[in-house]
């Protein structure tokens, strides 16, 4: 039986994360004999092609009338990838659902996280993902909410990370050699924190360049003109020793992970620059605070789960980076079965 796939998210945004779940995703559906069109929903088409089955559509090609056209023709609706956390009642993601679901297609979610979403979840937030014919989710802490709230739903998955799905394509950066002295940090903030955290972040680096000379890459996550992080990265670097700091930015997954590769130690705010440079072999530090998805993440891996997380604006001694950097290992074990179980949750469904 042909099938068509329709693929939405934060797609076309210049996200790390986001257009990682692009690559992963269309590859995956791409290679099934099963699967003969894959559409792609999108803010900018940017992404190379890569089979004739796929077909990106841009916010501007995409009238009510196209999107409705689109579901018509596709026989399973997915948002892929990322973290779901509706401050607001997400009107527009609702109405697809329920158009979707009219039309007799199933609607699912794939490798989410619901961070910020607690036992007190209420509607309307909440039918969105109850409503769902399918549901997989990336953490166990999002996982089990949602079968506490719902025991009965039976198309609930726990796997991993979409970012895992082939673990091919880093191959050619992972650190082969362990890291023995830190030359290079990398450092990934958010584009609106402000100058005071800016200056904050400086000052916990000091120690490490005092003692090493290292160089401080400035390696966003987010990219683009609106919400680029190097909005912020451009506070850090005042105040930082003018020689000990280079910015960076990219255009594909490939180059920031060619840069992510070259560094000794990473220090982030995003979850994919923490995910990336544990799939290269880079020890790291995620900021956040325990109950978010860098936290539940960190604590999934099971390796050094305390220690690789801080919350924001605690103190990042010297001591900790050095300690990590030297009992940190590559999670062969780990990534393997996320990948694993990402692939299993996929076949699942299909």
């Amino acid at each position: 039986m042909q099938m068509n796939i329709l693929l939405m998210g934060y797609y076309g945004q210049r996200n790390i994360g986001d257009d990682l779940f692009v690559h992963q995703l269309t590859h995956y559906f791409s290679e099934k004999s099963t699967v003969q069109k894959i559409f792609v929903f999108c803010q900018e088409d940017y992404y190379p092609k890569i089979s004739d089955k796929v077909q990106f559509f841009p916010a501007t090609q995409l009238s009510k009338l196209k999107k409705i056209g689109l579901i018509l023709k596709s026989d399973l609706i997915f948002w892929g990838g990322g973290t779901l956390s509706f401050g607001d009642k997400p009107t527009n993601l609702l109405q697809i659902q329920a158009l979707s679901q009219f039309l007799g297609k199933k609607f699912g979610f794939l490798g989410i996280g619901l961070e910020g979403i607690t036992s007190e979840l209420q509607q309307p937030n909440y039918e969105i993902f109850n409503k769902a014919d399918i549901l997989y989710f990336r953490d166990n802490s999002s996982y089990e909410l949602f079968r506490e709230k719902s025991p009965h739903h039976s198309w609930v998955f726990l796997g991993g990370d979409l970012a895992f799905l082939d673990l091919d394509l880093y191959q050619p950066f992972i650190k082969v050699t362990p890291t023995s002295s830190l030359q290079h940090i990398s450092f990934s903030g958010k584009f609106w924190w402000g100058e005071g955290r800016g200056e904050f972040y400086a000052k916990q680096l000091m120690p490490v360049i005092e003692k090493y000379n290292c160089m401080i890459h400035l390696l966003p996550g987010h990219v683009g003109e609106k919400r680029n992080d190097n909005q912020f990265h451009e506070f850090l670097k005042k105040y930082l020793p003018r020689e000990n700091w280079e910015l960076h930015t990219w255009d594909k997954p490939e180059e920031f992970l060619r840069i992510l590769s070259q560094m000794d130690f990473h220090l982030g705010n995003r979850l994919h620059s923490i995910i990336l440079a544990d799939l290269l072999g880079i020890p790291n530090i995620g900021i956040d605070k325990q109950d978010s998805k860098i936290g539940h993440y960190i604590d999934k891996t099971g390796l050094l789960s305390k220690e690789r997380r801080v919350d924001f604006m605690e103190e990042i001694s010297l001591d900790r980076i050095e300690g990590i950097s030297r009992e940190y290992h590559y999670l062969d074990a780990f990534i393997k079965n996320e990948s694993q179980q990402a692939i299993h949750c996929l076949e699942t469904l299909l």
